[in-house]
């Protein structure tokens, strides 16, 4: 194993201009031949054209740069159940065992995603109709409307599927503890990403500051870091749905996945969004979440998918989020 890659950090003698050079270089060679966009980075839409990292980008440039975390935590008690976990991510170079530099991150169940829940949909009397089911994959905008529109949603009740209405009321959950793994992990990939920005000096490259819209689904496709293509006046317009996708607004009922290995004996993992006795097909576990939280909570979601052999396939999943009490217009 040669040390070539390994990160240019002298104790008493200072980089040169090529060093740094070389080191941006390398690291916007990785991002081209071995980052994808949406799965290592990805741009936030009204934040610029600089992507956000993400965990799995981050361990690229572990990798890249032959470094090796060693988080530390802090368990701080909120009270009433509630923890936040506060963590120092330290680098230490896997050749030499060297101090690189470390980054800071922290979560806790007191944050609005885990301490809040949508409380669940008031159930109606009246069942869903039976023509319903489909004019949603044709007519979404009908099918909503033939359930009573905007706040009602579908809800299976006894193995039948009644009408329910969104009430928009947030409860706090009755158990913090279900969320003291997922805060733990998120406070380390926070303190992670910010620990490899910090080392690397990749500021310029990618931003962690907006990071967290990522998990709200709000992530686009970006274009690797470089500037946007310049646009004709006339096309400046909001860019009609491409003609093979389909949109429908709708519930989830809920997410299955299942594991296995591809032609290239990859492992992957595919997810399966189930809406009524239709089956939405992705590989991207962000969606999946989103999908999963959804139901959970009982909202609505915007799924844009597309035909293809094996069944329907999401290409976005947006989780309409309902408005805070006493915020409606």
């Amino acid at each position: 194993m040669t040390m070539e890659n390994e990160l240019q950090v002298y104790e008493s003698k200072p980089l040169t201009a090529n060093d740094i050079k070389g080191q941006v270089d390398l690291i916007q060679e990785v991002m081209k031949k071995v980052m994808h966009d949406k799965e290592h980075y990805g741009v936030i839409p009204g934040c610029g054209d600089k992507p956000a990292l993400l965990k799995p980008g981050a361990e690229k440039l572990n990798l890249t740069f032959r470094m090796a975390p060693d988080p530390e935590t802090e368990i701080v008690d909120l009270g009433n159940g509630h923890r936040e976990y506060r963590v120092k991510c330290i680098l230490r170079s896997i050749e030499s065992g060297r101090t690189l530099g470390a980054g800071v991150g922290s979560a806790s169940t007191m944050e609005t995603k885990w301490r809040y829940r949508n409380a669940e949909p008031e159930i109606t009397d009246k069942p869903v109709p039976k023509e319903y089911w489909d004019v949603k994959k044709t007519d979404p905008g009908k099918a909503l409307g033939m359930i009573g529109g905007k706040g009602f949603t579908t809800k299976k009740v006894d193995n039948s599927w009644m009408i329910a209405k969104v009430t928009g009321e947030k409860v706090e959950y009755d158990n913090p503890a279900d969320y003291y793994n997922t805060c733990w992990k998120m406070a380390k990939k926070r303190a992670l990403v910010d620990a490899v920005l910090t080392v690397t000096a990749a500021s310029d490259i990618f931003t962690q500051d907006v990071e967290e819209m990522v998990e709200n689904g709000t992530i686009v496709p970006g274009n690797g870091g470089t500037k946007p293509p310049i646009q004709e006046p006339q096309k400046k317009q909001v860019e009609p749905p491409k003609k093979d996708t389909e949109t429908i607004i709708t519930t989830v009922d809920n997410v299955t996945q299942k594991d296995g290995v591809g032609a290239n004996n990859k492992p992957f993992t595919r997810y399966t969004v189930h809406v009524g006795e239709t089956k939405y097909g992705t590989f991207s576990k962000t969606v999946a979440e989103d999908a999963k939280r959804a139901s959970q909570g009982a909202l609505n979601v915007t799924i844009e998918h597309r035909k293809t052999d094996y069944g329907p396939e999401i290409v976005t999943l947006v989780v309409q989020e309902p408005p805070e009490p006493g915020t409606e217009g």
